[in-house]
């Protein structure tokens, strides 16, 4: 093959001089299938946020091709973005590996404002459609926490932990609601649509849970939400498959996660050709401007200390 791999270290304007918790080191691997006969192939691989509880250390990058490290305005998402014109004439792979300091998030104070897109809607969770279920679990509450308690034991007490017949996994608050049941994805939905339909701010965020060192197979989400005032971390769905934490998770994430990207209906940067992404947690592709399923993903953790 006429390559040269490139392998590349970028330091972050946003880099933690100290520890703040668990230390991990995540390394994200993307097989590329051969395109010989495409004329533009395009790749976007997400890589995790900054935020008060995670902190980037480094990313190093190995790919043989170019890439540029992008961000979209929206929600602030960060992407490994590679592009390749006159087809693919044999696979090819991408290595990034991320040091990534993750702390617990407790309930804490908050100053500054809240992004607007954290009031609205998505297309799976239309805030509009659940303004008088809202009203109704939160009748006779007058404060945002005393809301937002009322909605989290809702939700808890209202869906049960099962992946079971079709439609879960989607995040589609109306049917989270009506099934009664589902994976974290729809516990979150239904729970930030009752939110933002209470007025209360709140934020999806997705990406990998820690059980131990080695291949993560599957993901996970919950919400950053924002009472006045405060901001909180939830986790409706692992409160309902430990209820002796359900306390714990009003307010509180532990630091077995890797945070990847916040929010639904993702625009890229630069934009996809294909509509808005549900969610986004491993790599999307796109052959001659249409969204293309055969990339791979595979992610490895190891906690440092």
């Amino acid at each position: 093959m006429n390559r040269i791999l490139m392998t590349v270290t970028l330091l972050l304007t946003l880099i933690s001089q100290g520890a703040l918790g668990a230390l991990y080191k995540l390394t994200e691997t993307v097989d590329v299938k051969p395109q010989p006969n495409s004329k533009l192939v395009e790749i976007w691989i997400p890589i995790p946020y900054e935020s008060r509880w995670q902190k980037i250390r480094k990313i190093e990058v190995s790919s043989p091709y170019p890439y540029l490290l992008t961000k979209e305005d929206e929600y602030g998402n960060r992407f490994i973005y590679v592009r390749k014109e006159n087809g693919i004439k044999e696979p090819f792979r991408i290595r990034i590996e991320t040091l990534i300091d993750r702390k617990e998030v407790s309930p804490t104070k908050r100053n500054c404002p809240v992004p607007a897109r954290y009031y609205l809607s998505d297309r799976l969770v239309p805030v509009e459609k659940f303004k008088k279920l809202a009203e109704a679990i939160t009748k006779g509450k007058k404060t945002d926490l005393e809301k937002m308690k009322a909605i989290y034991n809702y939700v808890v007490s209202h869906m049960r932990y099962s992946k079971t017949g079709k439609g879960w996994g989607r995040g589609d608050a109306i049917w989270a609601c009506s099934a009664k049941h589902g994976n974290c994805t729809d516990f979150h939905s239904l729970f930030i649509a009752l939110c933002r339909a209470a007025g209360i701010p709140a934020v999806f965020e997705i990406g990998l849970p820690i059980n131990g060192n080695g291949e993560v197979k599957g993901y996970h989400c919950w919400v950053m939400a924002f009472p006045k005032g405060y901001t909180y971390g939830i986790d409706a769905s692992e409160a309902s498959k430990h209820p002796e934490k359900r306390r714990y998770y009003f307010g509180h994430l532990c630091d077995h996660r890797i945070g990847i990207t916040r929010g639904r209906d993702i625009l890229l940067n630069p934009p996809q050709h294909g509509e808005r992404l549900n969610y986004l947690y491993k790599a999307y592709e796109e052959v001659d401007l249409k969204p293309n399923q055969d990339v791979q993903t595979k992610f490895k953790v190891v906690k440092v200390k």
